[in-house]
């Protein structure tokens, strides 16, 4: 999440927005964390530069990762696409009559191709080999695209319905139990820690002196035994 902040340029309070766009898209495409995180690393920075969101850079790697496409290949290759996107000089640009600089831009750019029904070859002619399947994928799934951008969009409160779901078994009990401990330890720890590190101290004090004397200690432990 930290990663796909920075790589969007987005305020560290939109963490929750981040959150809850992963969350949703791990359970609406075959997306995980990793391929997440590997994806994004590679594409978020130029998907930010043409203003396009981060629901919808996720809803078309989710669109790639579900049909196969590895999350790093996927991450590259919509990287160099974006960037032809953006080239008012590319075959890409002008085959679309323009450039995208939005959401709205990529979408329409996706679904004029579709239309289009574009071969194989017309697209080699538009984008490098290694980003035709990736591309196509792209274009063969602009519905896609578009309907899992809307839910990704609304995708306000997903991760605390998630954790609620997950949460509601007793593993999930266990580990709010653990939780509530630890959470006790540190307030503990903190507020006492002075009073109880001079006991302790002192407790060792007391310890290695018995080391230093632990014939006299032997002596008196058979007297009283």
């Amino acid at each position: 999440a930290g990663a796909a902040i920075r790589g969007f340029g987005l305020d560290a309070l939109e963490s929750t927005r981040v959150v809850d766009v992963m969350t949703l898209a791990f359970s609406k495409s075959a997306l995980d964390i990793e391929k997440f995180q590997t994806s994004m690393t590679k594409v978020a920075p130029i998907a930010a530069a043409a203003g396009i969101s981060i629901e919808t850079t996720t809803a078309i790697m989710g669109t790639l990762t579900d049909t196969g496409i590895e999350a790093s290949i996927a991450g590259t290759s919509l990287r160099n696409i974006f960037l032809k996107m953006q080239d008012s000089s590319s075959d890409l640009s002008k085959h679309l009559g323009f450039t995208v600089n939005s959401s709205d831009d990529l979408q329409k750019a996706l679904s004029d191709l579709n239309d289009e029904g574009l071969s194989n070859e017309e697209i080699m002619k538009l984008v490098d080999l290694r980003q035709v399947a990736a591309f196509q994928s792209m274009i063969s799934g602009a519905d896609k695209v578009q309907n899992l951008t809307v839910e990704l969009n609304n995708a306000t409160g997903a991760a605390e319905v998630m954790a609620a779901i997950v949460g509601d078994t007793l593993e999930g009990s266990f580990k709010r139990l653990t939780s509530a401990s630890e959470g006790l330890q540190i307030e503990l720890t903190g507020k006492l820690a002075k009073g109880l590190q001079e006991n302790i101290d002192k407790l060792a004090n007391f310890l290695n002196a018995m080391t230093d004397n632990s014939a006299a200690v032997v002596k008196v432990i058979n007297v009283i035994t």
